[in-house]
């Protein structure tokens, strides 16, 4: 670690904590059973929550021989690339860039959050399938945090609910080293974290020199944190920041990225059998023993620079004797062991109880496969679709013919006449939830929930997922229940579906109100990062919020969304669209196993998705002329949703082309039809006022007809446009057309949004709403 440091030492950086942790370092490899290949569902996961102590991390990859052979695997070239440009070794841990890292971590707290999420996810997959005699998941989530992750809100959210539920198979170090980069942390945090834990529901272990112990403690707190069946355990761990690196560094604010004093005296520490001796534990002088005949054999029979290095008594930079990897790269090797073990476990499993439960086993089959989205799901979508549109589709109005003035130019009315019944439109977030209900239905991999607001949003269907919770909590309830209760703990939420995407094996979503996603952006940033299709629904979505006012009211939030890389925000105009949403969403999850992320080089094309939908009524299908269904026209990002004419040709005639185009998202779409027949009113009324006011123009068969020709287009989703060929694209927006106006109307903020790439004009949101109807 500190020759990984000094690589480093010009632009400083983060790592001094390491230093703290060199006992922890060597127990954790036993403890989590680190494996070579990572594709075994059951495994133990380690977290660093106190991302910018990842040289710790990559040295124990690399001690353990993680992903070895693969392409992001830790070997000793990456090491000497720490913090560099193309490495697989970052400043802080990314999902995807190195074998072994389960979440990406760095900003401070995420990573605690993300932990509880696989928790949430092991429990949940044992009370799913797990049978007598057939344990199939059985794993313990780790995790080593920072005073400054426990500052941080997302935390104390996310360890309060962990405590709540009772998520006894997460264990948590604390590196208590009371330091952070502005000065010791009295300066601002002074709360008994033993005594706040113990008050969420933790189990509470010490160990009052974390620095000094032999790696055998660790065990032993580890294994006395297993035995608790009721609690999450926390371990706090005294420890001295910068542990060895020089008078005015250790313990101090200026190990957090300061540069060492003493390197060649903390390389003597670590990398001699003198300094390992110094740690005074068993473990330690074993290893202490290998290094010496190392050194023996380098003084001997080494190059120049390594003999000259061993006849110091220090081993050479970047080097790692081989009966000490031999020896960590032992636990790697009996991790796969217990993989292959667990391999024909789960075949015998599929095998007893394929006749007496054949949906449970298919089920488990399919998630090993990586199938999670079931292929029964877009029929029965369908099938909602196809009924929910056969008693309305006669009272739509018709804008199609244009050409015959008494139909079409009337904007659509709020409610239409259904038989003997009054129909009205649904809102969105109606929609949503009765296709969430059915995706629900079809996938029971899909597990989430809601922030306190289920019964506004329609996130919760008790017949469908019951309640994640556990026995002693409610009668009833299991951790085999699909909706996780977050409270309002909007933040927590939104981190935690993290941890359960990368868990695997499951979908998670979330559905709140839009405007209490910015409380947990950082989330939905990390889950963009790490390409995790996590599925987030956000009602009531702007204005028409009625008497909540501004507060409520996130026309902001739109723009915000569009901006983040890697991520798909779908704000579906009807029904059709909101089918169309989740089949987008459901695309993340086509054709891929998760195993791949280790050994496929290549980039996959998995993103999070955010449905945007309407606290108000959205409009309906129309019969529309254009050629794209709505649920199919999403997957094109946009599409015509009315034309100006019925001809759909490659090339239009300039009789065919319009003189203005529309656009629109979402609710906005309802208002941007209900503009055309305006538009084609106003035209016509123009048309008649100037009838017979010059000699012979307008001729008499134009008396009634509009002026205008005016095509609409919905827009749902911006990212998935942009990435069509230029061809489709101009085939929507005439772009190559100079003399054709575009507008865009939508109820976003005005600022920097971004509109002008599709309009000329742009209708937005200049502030935000008012409070009243």
């Amino acid at each position: 670690m500190p020759d990984a440091s000094q690589k480093d030492q010009k632009g400083g950086g983060q790592d001094k904590d390491d230093l703290a942790l060199d006992a922890l370092s060597v127990h954790l490899p036993q403890a989590v059973l680190m494996l070579h290949y990572l594709w075994w569902l059951s495994r133990d996961r380690f977290v660093l929550s106190v991302g910018h102590a990842s040289a710790l991390y990559y040295s124990m990859l690399h001690l353990v021989g993680t992903g070895i052979g693969g392409p992001y695997e830790v070997c000793m070239e990456q090491l000497k690339q720490f913090r560099q440009a193309g490495s697989s070794t970052p400043g802080h841990p990314e999902f995807r860039m190195t074998s072994g890292v389960e979440v990406t971590t760095g900003p401070l707290g995420q990573g605690f959050a993300n932990a509880v999420g696989m928790a949430i996810s092991e429990a949940h997959l044992a009370a799913r399938f797990n049978r007598e005699g057939f344990t199939l998941f059985d794993n313990y989530t780790y995790v080593l945090a920072g005073d400054g992750c426990l500052m941080e809100g997302v935390a104390q959210e996310a360890s309060s609910l962990a405590g709540h539920l009772k998520l006894h198979k997460l264990i948590v170090f604390y590196d208590d080293n009371k330091v952070t980069i502005d000065g010791g942390t009295d300066l601002a945090f002074s709360e008994d974290v033993g005594g706040v834990f113990a008050a969420k529901g933790w189990n509470v272990l010490r160990l009052e020199d974390g620095n000094q112990v032999d790696a055998s403690v660790y065990r032993k707190v580890v294994e006395e944190a297993k035995t608790q069946k009721e609690k999450p355990t926390i371990i706090i761990m005294k420890t001295t920041i910068g542990c060895g690196a020089g008078k005015g560094i250790e313990g101090t604010s200026k190990a957090h990225g300061g540069k060492f004093s003493n390197l060649e005296e903390l390389r003597k520490k670590w990398h001699s059998p003198a300094g390992l001796r110094s740690g005074g534990g068993e473990l330690d002088k074993q290893v202490a023993e290998l290094v010496q005949q190392e050194l023996d054999a380098l003084a001997a029979y080494g190059s120049p620079e390594s003999s000259s290095s061993a006849k110091s008594g220090v081993l050479p930079k970047f080097y790692v004797p081989r009966p000490v990897l031999q020896r960590f790269r032992s636990y790697g090797k009996e991790g796969d062991s217990l993989c292959e073990a667990w391999e024909g476990l789960c075949t015998r499993y599929c095998e007893t109880f394929r006749q007496k439960e054949p949906a449970v086993v298919r089920d488990l089959e399919e998630r090993l496969q990586g199938k999670y989205v079931s292929d029964s799901w877009e029929a029965s979508a369908e099938k909602y679709l196809s009924t929910e549109l056969a008693s309305i589709m006669s009272a739509l109005p018709d804008l199609r013919n244009e050409e015959n003035p008494t139909e079409g130019d009337e904007p659509p009315a709020k409610r239409f006449k259904v038989g003997a019944k009054s129909f009205k439109y649904k809102a969105g977030r109606v929609y949503v939830s009765e296709v969430l209900k059915n995706f629900a239905e079809q996938n029971p991999a899909l597990i989430g929930g809601s922030a306190d607001v289920a019964s506004s949003v329609g996130a919760h269907f008790p017949s469908v997922q019951g309640h994640f919770l556990p026995p002693s909590l409610r009668p009833g309830c299991s951790y085999a229940g699909r909706y996780i209760h977050f409270g309002v703990r909007e933040h927590a939420c939104l981190a935690i579906l993290n941890g359960i995407c990368s868990y695997s094996a499951l979908i998670p979503y979330a559905s709140l109100f839009t405007v209490f996603f910015q409380y947990g952006m950082p989330a939905l940033r990390m889950a963009s990062i790490s390409k995790f299709p996590v599925l987030y629904i956000g009602t009531h979505d702007s204005i028409d919020l009625g008497e909540d006012g501004p507060t409520h009211q996130p026309v902001e939030v739109l723009p915000q969304l569009r901006a983040m890389p890697n991520f798909l925000v779908v704000r579906p105009a009807d029904v059709e669209e909101v089918v169309g949403a989740f089949r987008v969403f459901a695309e993340q999850y086509t054709g891929h196993r998760d195993v791949e992320q280790y050994i496929d080089p290549k980039p996959l094309k998995r993103r999070p998705v955010f449905i945007m939908t309407s606290r108000g009524e959205l409009g309906l299908p129309y019969k529309s002329n254009a050629p794209l269904k709505g649920r199919d026209g999403v997957l094109r990002g946009a599409y015509v949703v009315h034309d100006c004419h019925d001809t759909h040709t490659a090339q239009l005639t300039t009789s065919q082309l319009p003189d203005i185009i529309l656009i629109g998202s979402g609710q906005d779409v309802a208002l941007v039809m209900e503009t055309k027949a305006l538009l084609l009113q106003w035209s016509r009324k123009v048309n008649q006022q100037l009838s017979g006011a010059f000699d012979g123009f307008p001729p008499a068969k134009w008396e009634n007809q509009a002026l205008l020709k005016v095509r609409v287009v919905s827009m749902p989703c911006w990212e998935i446009f942009d990435e069509q060929d230029q061809d489709y694209q101009d085939s929507v927006l005439l772009s190559n057309y100079n003399d054709i106006l575009r507008i865009y109307v939508e109820k976003a903020a005005t600022k920097n949004t971004g509109h002008d790439k599709y309009a000329h004009f742009s209708i937005l949101m200049p502030s935000y709403g008012l409070s009243g109807k």
